[in-house]
C-alpha cells in the first residue's frame, strides 16, 4: 500500500517541487520502523530529553502537486457520489496530513523529484509516564538549500493501516 503525506519546506517561498511524499508501507518497512521505535524507546528510558532519532535512507519519494490531483481524480471516479468521495478523502488528508493512495492511481505516470540526504526520523513525545512515537521522512531537493519534511505518521496509525489493508497470515 502507498501512503501520500503532506510535505513542508524549510523555505516558506520554495520547496523544490516537493509538495507531497509517497511511502510504500510494506510489512518489511513496518518491521524496520518498529525495530527503530524499540531503539528510541530504550534511549528515552535513559534520557527523558530525547526528541527524535534519525536514520539515513530513501524510503520516501517526493512529488509535485500533480500526484494529489491524481488521487483526487481517482476518488472522484471510484466514488458512488464522486464529488463527495473526493471531498471526503481530501478533508481526511488535510486533517491528518496523510492518506492511503486510492487504488488505480497510476504512480508510474508521475516522476519523483531528485533528492539527497534522505532520512527517516522517529519522533518521541513524552506525556507523563507514556511515550508516543511517530515517523517523518525528510530530504533535500537536489540543487536546493532547503529541507522538506513530511507530516507525522503516528505509530498507532501505521499499525491500524497495516491491520486493515494487509491480511495477517499465520
Amino acid at each position: 500500500m502507498h501512503l501520500i503525506l503532506n510535505a513542508h519546506s524549510s523555505n516558506e517561498h520554495y520547496n523544490g517541487n516537493c509538495d507531497y511524499a509517497l511511502v510504500e508501507l510494506t510489512p518489511a518497512l513496518a518491521e524496520k520502523i518498529r525495530s527503530r521505535v524499540a531503539l528510541a524507546r530504550q534511549v528515552a528510558k535513559q534520557d527523558s530529553n530525547l526528541y527524535d532519532v534519525c536514520f539515513w535512507g530513501s524510503m520516501a519519494e517526493f512529488f509535485d502537486h500533480n500526484i494529489l490531483e491524481s488521487c483526487l481524480n481517482m476518488n472522484a471516479i471510484s466514488g458512488s457520489t464522486s464529488d463527495n468521495a473526493a471531498r471526503d478523502w481530501l478533508a481526511d488528508f488535510e486533517q491528518q496530513g496523510y492518506a492511503l493512495v486510492p487504488a488505480g492511481v497510476d504512480l508510474d505516470a508521475h516522476e519523483a523529484q531528485r533528492t539527497e540526504c534522505d532520512q527517516v526520523i522517529i519522533r518521541v513525545a513524552s506525556y507523563s509516564h507514556r511515550l508516543e512515537f511517530s515517523v517523518v521522512w525528510t530530504a533535500s531537493p537536489k540543487y536546493a538549500d532547503l529541507d522538506v519534511t513530511t507530516s507525522e505518521l503516528p505509530l498507532t496509525a501505521m499499525e491500524e493501516l497495516l491491520a486493515t489493508t494487509i491480511p495477517q497470515t499465520f
